[in-house]
């Protein structure tokens, strides 16, 4: 990797706060790091004589840090499939992974979750996205797919204790690979890879399973990773698991398990007593709100804001994107009949940007332009686009979040290296591995609609969730 010069930027957005986006800025990357950011005028002053510079003209684009999607399942877009012949609506999520989520794990192989996972990658860098979380089994070939794509990413294998995915897993073996993918992976590729701890659920994780996942995370420096408080069931069967003890949230305290480096996801029913103690305990959340609102509910981001929580934003979906997650944010928080509504008009851009750095403790290299962090940029192509229009430099975050819903990026960088030029792929054969996708689908399909008609369960169910064990 050489050194990049995005120069004459029409929008330069530093960092989503008031103050900062310039006009006829510039950005300096170096190898893998931002060297210079500022005017224009002065950087191309400054490195005039630098024939070893690649200079990119970006006076009709908007130049900004790579989005942050701190939640999502990247290889998993086969399972939307499955909610075309479902018989009867979702319940709630533990309904959603009987009969979704589930199967469509469960068929999963290391070939298929790599070329899934590729695909999901595609549609991650082509929105903007350079940094992403992905929970999913098979971290060997979400780790292949990821380091071939080029992009950044938190890895976090699935774990659970009440189905046995892949087949023959159960809780000890999931302990074991997710030690041997923090052995192999979590730091990888100059930093560019981490890996987390991820039991799916506290409701189908034996409290073993947690502790240990935790002592992992500990151990290694990573991260502990869950869902928590997505649905409406899920939440208060939780409670009455752990009502002895003042519900989900008080014996997570309890028990150990919300410490800084927990990360949960979602919370979208978590009340104001029970965000003080996520914030006091300096745990951090990611926020979904595209899909939370398919079971109802909106998670309380700006009292989770007002007390400190560190928040970011994810997708939770290998076909969504950041940009339409950001609409999400502007309008669901407008509209909650709450104390607290309604979010300043930069938070959206915020939240996805150095919220969702650090959400994943990485805010030291990512989530902002400034010299010494990651070379992590992203460019969107003003020229013929109607819908951020008009602009100015006061109004732009605002106008992203609300307008820029499917926008795509036009040019991508990660650690200094472009992955995207001019809204084509460099490292990738967009269409080649689009096609692949498709044909992972289409076998999924006819699998499951088989399984649907023969009454054959696809996955192997080991024990009941929302169990205590004694």
């Amino acid at each position: 990797m050489g050194k990049t010069l995005f120069s004459h930027c029409r929008y330069l957005i530093m960092r989503a706060a008031p103050g900062g986006v310039v006009e006829d800025g510039a950005v300096l990357a170096d190898g893998a790091w931002i060297a210079a950011v500022g005017e224009s005028a002065a950087l191309d002053s400054r490195f005039a004589d630098d024939l070893g510079i690649e200079r990119i003209d970006c006076r009709d684009k908007i130049v900004m840090p790579g989005l942050v999607d701190a939640h999502n399942h990247v290889g998993e877009a086969h399972a939307l499939l499955a909610f075309g012949w479902l018989g009867s609506p979702i319940t709630g999520l533990p309904d959603a992974l009987e009969r979704v989520y589930w199967p469509a794990d469960a068929w999963l192989t290391e070939e298929s979750a790599y070329d899934l996972t590729l695909f999901g990658l595609v549609n991650l860098l082509k929105h903007g996205a350079t940094t992403h979380a992905n929970a999913m089994p098979h971290p060997d070939a979400a780790y292949q797919a990821t380091a071939d794509a080029g992009a950044r990413a938190a890895i976090h294998p699935q774990m659970v204790g009440t189905v046995s995915i892949p087949a023959g897993f159960g809780e000890a073996e999931h302990l074991a690979l997710a030690e041997r993918a923090l052995r192999a992976y979590h730091g990888a590729l100059h930093g560019r890879i981490r890996v987390g701890v991820h039991p799916n659920c506290t409701f189908n994780s034996s409290e073993a399973l947690l502790k240990r996942a935790l002592e992992l995370a500990l151990e290694y420096g990573a991260q502990f990773a869950t869902h928590i408080a997505e649905s409406p069931d899920e939440k208060e069967r939780s409670d009455a698991l752990w009502a002895d003890e003042g519900g989900l949230i008080a014996h997570l305290r309890r028990a150990g398990l919300l410490t800084p480096q927990t990360l949960l996801f979602h919370g979208t029913l978590l009340s104001e007593p029970e965000i003080d103690v996520l914030a006091e305990e300096d745990v951090a959340l990611v926020h979904c709100p595209a899909t939370n609102a398919l079971f109802g509910g909106c998670a309380y981001v700006p009292y989770m804001l007002e007390k400190g929580l560190r928040v970011g934003l994810g997708t939770d979906c290998a076909t969504h994107n950041l940009f339409a997650v950001m609409l999400s944010v502007s309008q669901h928080h407008n509209i909650m009949p709450r104390r607290l509504r309604r979010l300043e008009p930069w938070t959206a851009l915020a939240l996805a940007t150095l919220g969702g750095a650090r959400a994943l403790a990485w805010e030291a290299e990512i989530g902002s332009l400034e010299v010494g962090k990651k070379a992590d940029v992203i460019t969107i192509d003003l020229r013929g686009n109607s819908d951020l229009f008009p602009l100015s430099p006061e109004g732009l975050p605002d106008l992203l979040a609300l307008n820029g819903a499917g926008t795509e990026a036009c040019d991508v960088m990660v650690d200094g290296e472009l992955l995207r030029r001019e809204g084509a792929f460099t490292r990738m054969d967009e269409q080649a591995v689009i096609g692949r996708g498709q044909e992972w689908c289409d076998r999924f399909a006819f699998d499951y609609r088989e399984a649907l008609r023969s009454g054959k369960p696809m996955v192997k169910r080991l024990q009941e969730d929302f169990r205590r064990e004694s």
